[in-house]
């Protein structure tokens, strides 16, 4: 993790690992609501989006030490490689 290329690559990879729970949480909640939905012709939007919110916070605040685990771990591999960054070749 010497070149600012591979701390962007890294950086977005972090994001995209850090999101993807969260996103695929709420996709198959949508999905379950919708189908719940359609089965029972309920059309109330605050049943699609309410059970999709409490998810989300649910699985955020039960993977918040691993989530954040991996954001230091990040950050601290850049601070140690800041040096080599601001070195003039």
């Amino acid at each position: 993790m010497a070149d600012p290329t591979s701390i962007a690559l890294a950086a977005l990879q972090l994001a995209l690992r850090l999101s993807l729970p969260a996103l695929g949480v709420a996709f198959l909640v949508a999905a379950l609501v919708g189908f719940v939905q359609t089965l029972t012709q309920l059309r109330e939007p605050a049943l699609n989006a309410i059970p999709r919110l409490l998810s989300v916070a649910l699985l955020l605040v039960l993977s918040a030490g691993t989530l954040s685990g991996q954001l230091v771990a990040f950050a601290s591999g850049v601070y140690r490689a800041l040096p080599e960054l601001v070195r003039s070749p």
